[in-house]
């Protein structure tokens, strides 16, 4: 009985908007609580309409995201979007825990006004309580999350979503959205583990990030753009490959010394920069190891790059896949999902799991 009367969360779009793309996802439950693919779209974009995070030409990308909405074929409106992490502060203090709720935005507002270095007029700013730590000769104090970021900045994305028809329920720091998603796959490998450490890496065409996690929180978050000689190399190369590989069995090479490219080179190079950024974390911080690297992003496919990265890192590697475990909706009944095309929706899967917030 209590199945047939228990609400069901209302249907959420998760929008990722990135630089090479717009991404939508909505997900759906069954009546066995299992997670179901209902829409996965992408809209490409084109190269400066977005750049770090930020709206360059917003009646280009509006328009792209009225295609995308069309083609999507959802009377889903509700949506979900993140601001890139570059674009956000984020920050915990310790309060004590007898302070007031003025006392208390008080003291988050003028954390945000000196880490800004701007008025709190000028920032959107939330909170929220962590929860109660003991500190040494001070007793009981509360943990208090912030994240800011200046009403331009979220009045952008709010705008764009709005210009589309779309209603904005939910604006998310694309790291928590993409650690929502990846924590559905990282719990169950990790459970025989006491304290699990782990790391994330997201590898696209915009760049690399970094996420670390100790018992399911992030303790650290870097992002760095990818060499753009480099990335060049290893799009072309690895799709040169792929194409290599069919026409070897009529006896063509695509290259003028009809010799493979060292694309294995590239890979190492790319493996030995994120390795670079994970040991720098390890020695700046009080952890020693990381159990687990997981590894993402539409580069994750490049071939060699997990065992590069396990070489290197002398931890075990996981290529993450957002919609493993899922059963596909009816509109994608057929349809098969390349890998390539599930491993950039991380940070999307991530949004539209904000649906189930606290429900799975």
């Amino acid at each position: 009985m209590r199945r047939v009367f228990k609400s069901k969360p209302k249907p959420l779009i998760g929008l990722d908007l990135s630089a090479t793309s717009l991404k939508w996802v909505e997900l759906a439950q069954d009546d066995s609580s299992r997670l179901v693919l209902e829409r996965c779209v992408v809209e490409p974009l084109q190269a400066g309409w977005i750049v770090a995070g930020h709206i360059e030409q917003f009646d280009e990308v509006a328009a792209a995201l009225r295609r995308l909405v069309k083609a999507s074929g959802s009377a889903t409106r509700d949506v979900a979007l993140a601001m890139p992490d570059s674009a956000v502060i984020m920050t915990k203090i310790l309060i004590p825990s007898d302070l007031g709720e003025a006392e208390l935005l008080r003291q988050v507002e003028a954390e945000v006004a000196r880490l800004s270095g701007r008025s709190v007029a000028d920032m959107r700013v939330d909170y929220t309580v962590q929860g109660r730590v003991k500190t040494p000769g001070h007793g009981a104090a509360m943990e208090i999350l912030i994240a800011a970021a200046t009403q331009e900045s979220v009045q952008d994305r709010l705008g764009l979503a709005e210009s589309a028809g779309l209603t904005p329920v939910v604006l998310d720091v694309e790291a928590q959205a993409t650690m929502l998603a990846a924590g559905r796959l990282i719990s169950p490998q990790l459970e025989a583990l006491k304290n699990p450490v782990v790391a994330l890496f997201q590898v696209g065409i915009e760049g690399a990030s970094l996420h670390v996690t100790h018992q399911g929180e992030m303790v650290h978050m870097a992002r760095k753009p990818v060499d753009g000689a480099l990335l060049s190399k290893l799009i072309f190369q690895s799709s040169a490959l792929e194409v290599m590989g069919a026409e070897n069995q009529k006896g063509k090479g695509l290259f003028l010394d009809d010799e493979p490219p060292d694309l294995q080179a590239l890979i190492d190079a790319l493996a030995d920069g994120l390795a670079s950024d994970l040991f720098a974390f390890l020695s700046t911080s009080a952890f020693r190891r990381i159990d687990t690297v997981f590894l993402a992003g539409g580069l994750s496919a490049l071939h060699g790059l997990q065992d590069a990265i396990k070489r290197r890192t002398f931890s075990d590697c996981v290529v993450v896949d957002p919609f493993s475990g899922m059963q596909l909706g009816v509109a994608l009944q057929g349809y098969a999902l390349q890998y390539a095309e599930r491993a950039g929706m991380l940070t999307a899967c991530g949004l539209a799991l904000r649906r189930f917030h606290g429900l799975c």
